[in-house]
């Protein structure tokens, strides 16, 4: 059973929204309304709501977000058509995506082409929040749409200055891929252009693609380049390199470009510098990602029983643990500083933060989201899950992938991960154990208060040799 897990920050308190502001029904009736009424959509989403706890302190108790006073109110619904949703819902991901949403309450202002044109963040107590938001949408919602400025970049693809409004509205919205654009515009520089650190600046921002023109021109004066990379803040070097190395390697599955994939995969283990180890594991995991997308199953199965063996078995149980609390720690930095995070998975996302309280002081709450993709036992068993649906019968890559599983289960003994190694005790025909081990895995899933059926007809499947 493959099981994805968020890690989720918690800062100060949350608190749902109340009804008093109208919410369409869905987001195609939003858009509807839109085209009927000319006003754009405001997509308002929430996380998931959380279970509330007993030891809450008295702020986190009464605390209100402003958003639910009657002049932002009034303010929000005289300017926007309104649909109000959480990030479970399947009809927006593809704006998720597109406008890298990954801080919750999220608001994402929509034209009727659904088409971003600004976006906020953050639960808040003070009204001037919500009302300063208000203000700089009309006045994103006044500049030209991004659609027309692509219109306008393939009606004269040789002018910079288009193409550079068109790649700086895009960014403005979250949009981090702009590979493609970068390239066209580097075509139309001339070589003293690279002679300019803000020029450099751009295009390593603009994500290029690990083996494009737009890289190899810049490194033409790569003492800007090293200049780049010493002197900016760390922050914002590890988001140029996930853009390159996002870019490249969508790109590559999208194409089925390989030589593209390893490009993506060396930018990937060179920006580990000289830890050579975390380096070729980066190099490993990109390449996995792109023969499990392009379904490369040969080469996927060959690169696994390296990778995971590697990298995830030669390493006892409580050094992963004391790794994984290291990288989740790190992987989360806070918009406010000042303030403690707590991590937590999905599992546990009703545990809320404690804070002490304070009289008379703005409280504001955001949810950070993001994969966490240090999670060793999650990933063990998703790979031992791959092994199995792969349908392989060969008992070496199935016993492999049965250690995978156990191990995956030592470190965190989910129900979904005994569902796991039943199937593969299964397929190794120890027909016996599978059925005692998915016995387990409907016990612990009854303890984890979710459905069981699945797993109880697994069960029978098991008991009946049908599987």
């Amino acid at each position: 059973m493959k099981i994805i897990f968020f890690v989720i920050a918690l800062f100060i308190s949350l608190s749902g929204f109340s009804q008093e502001l109208k919410s369409s029904k869905s987001l195609l009736t939003a858009l509807s309304q839109s085209v009927q009424n000319g006003k754009p959509v405001l997509l308002i989403v929430n996380a998931p709501k959380l279970a509330p706890q007993k030891d809450l302190t008295a702020t986190a108790k009464t605390f209100k977000s402003a958003l639910n006073e009657n002049d932002v109110i009034e303010k929000i619904e005289k300017n926007f058509t309104v649909y109000e949703t959480t990030m479970m819902d399947t009809s927006i991901r593809s704006i998720i995506r597109l406008g890298n949403i990954k801080r919750f309450p999220a608001y994402i202002f929509l034209r009727q082409s659904k088409e971003i044109f600004f976006s906020d963040f953050g639960n808040s107590t003070d009204k001037k929040k919500y009302l300063l938001m208000v203000d700089n949408a009309l006045a994103a919602y006044k500049e030209k749409p991004i659609a027309a400025l692509e219109k306008d970049v393939e009606a004269d693809g040789s002018n910079v200055s288009l193409i550079k409004k068109l790649i700086d509205s895009r960014k403005k919205i979250g949009v981090t891929n702009n590979a493609d654009l970068i390239e066209k515009y580097v075509s139309n520089l001339k070589v003293s252009d690279f002679d300019s650190y803000d020029n450099i600046s751009y295009i390593l921002e603009s994500g290029p693609y690990a083996d494009g023109n737009a890289y190899k021109l810049i490194y033409t004066n790569r003492k800007l380049v090293d200049s780049f990379y010493k002197n900016e803040p760390l922050q914002k070097r590890i988001a140029v390199n996930n853009a390159i190395i996002s870019n490249t390697m969508i790109a590559a599955a999208k194409e089925k470009n390989t030589a593209r994939a390893m490009a993506g995969a060396n930018f990937a283990r060179s920006s580990w510098t000289r830890d050579y180890r975390a380096g070729d594991k980066a190099y490993n995991n990109q390449m996995l990602w792109y023969y499990d997308t392009v379904k490369d199953t040969a080469s996927y199965m060959r690169s696994a029983l390296y990778f995971y063996d590697n990298y995830y078995m030669n390493v006892s149980a409580d050094s992963i643990k004391k790794i994984e609390a290291r990288s989740h720690k790190a992987a989360m930095p806070s918009p406010f500083h000042d303030k403690p995070v707590k991590m937590v998975s999905k599992e546990k996302m009703d545990s809320l933060m404690k804070l002490p309280g304070a009289k008379n002081v703005t409280t504001q709450s955001v949810v950070a989201v993001t994969s966490s993709s240090s999670n060793y036992a999650m990933e063990l068993n998703n790979a031992a899950w791959k092994f199995y649906e792969f349908g392989t019968k060969n008992i070496n890559n199935l016993s492999r992938a049965m250690l995978w599983s156990r191990r995956s289960i030592e470190l965190n003994p989910l129900s979904g991960y005994y569902d796991t190694l039943a199937h593969i005790l299964y397929r190794m025909g120890y027909y016996e154990e599978a059925a005692k081990t998915q016995e387990t895995a409907i016990e612990k899933g009854k303890q984890e208060k979710i459905p069981v059926t699945n797993f109880q007809s697994e069960l029978k499947k098991i008991k009946s040799k049908s599987l």
